[in-house]
């Protein structure tokens, strides 16, 4: 496969020969992204003794004195609000289906939620999210709009690039006018989402990879709205598919390209 190799002006200055043989697995490429995100879960549990708290001490027994027997009242387990006598007042309580009653089956903080998977399989999926990456008809099949000259690298000179507004101009000049376009809008989440801090959805877009971190361009790439940037040796599996689905818009520079085929060897 040839890749163009595009200047400031956006335009073609050579080739870049890239062989790219893996043979795209959805199903591996999902496993790996699960195991990734299972890293950054937080576990969460209640608490063992939350709805059993206060205690229970109605009996349902013949000889007990202040029981509920032959009140027609339920097995429920109850407490006692106030008494008058043999006359009681009481509240179903401990009882799943009861108001400030334990759960049946709550979140246990001491469930295991990390996935793991293996690293010859994980580097597997990485490649197989490259390959997604770079094939123009996968990528166009997962919503983004990318020209026909995609796959493209960037030349190094572009690294030296400080303003976003310049490395726009180079983006149009290669064709990405529309898919910068639909990474930028954003929509107002529908439901309760609005009420608990995830009020917009925004688009996910091209990803931006450079050499380094002190790289110029960095700054410039990430104020792009749905533009995500990352160096070659912190990319994960999930940086090159839209969720679940292996096929990303990914734009390279040169220098990171090498160094990211290290990174694959």
């Amino acid at each position: 496969m040839k890749l163009n190799i595009i200047d400031k002006t956006g335009k073609k200055v050579a080739d870049y020969e890239l062989n790219v043989t893996e043979y795209v697995r959805e199903d591996i490429f999902k496993k790996a992204v699960i195991a990734e995100d299972s890293i950054f879960r937080t576990s969460n549990g209640a608490s063992p003794e939350a709805g059993r708290r206060h205690s229970i001490n109605v009996s349902k027994r013949r000889q007990v004195f202040k029981s509920t027997y032959g009140k027609g009242g339920s097995r429920t387990p109850k407490k006692v609000m106030w008494r008058r006598g043999m006359q009681l007042r009481y509240v179903g309580a401990f009882a799943p289906q009861t108001v400030g009653g334990r759960r049946a089956h709550p979140p246990k903080a001491e469930k295991i939620v990390l996935k793991n998977m293996n690293n010859k399989e994980w580097v597997k999926a990485l490649r197989i999210g490259f390959t997604a990456s770079m094939d123009n008809a996968i990528v166009a099949a997962n919503g983004q709009r990318v020209p026909k000259a995609y796959p493209v690298i960037l030349d190094d000179s572009v690294e030296s690039i400080e303003k976003t507004s310049e490395f726009k101009s180079v983006l149009a000049a290669a064709g990405f006018s529309d898919e910068m376009e639909r990474a930028s809008i954003r929509k107002v989440r529908a439901g309760k989402g609005t009420m608990r801090g995830r009020t917009y959805k925004d688009k996910r877009g091209p990803l931006v990879v450079v050499s380094s971190f002190e790289t110029p361009l960095l700054k410039a790439a990430r104020n792009i709205k749905g533009f995500d940037v990352a160096t070659p040796e912190l990319l994960m599996v999930s940086d090159f598919g839209m969720s679940i689905a292996p096929g990303r818009a990914v734009i390279f520079t040169k220098a990171a390209m090498e160094e990211f085929k290290e990174v694959l060897m």
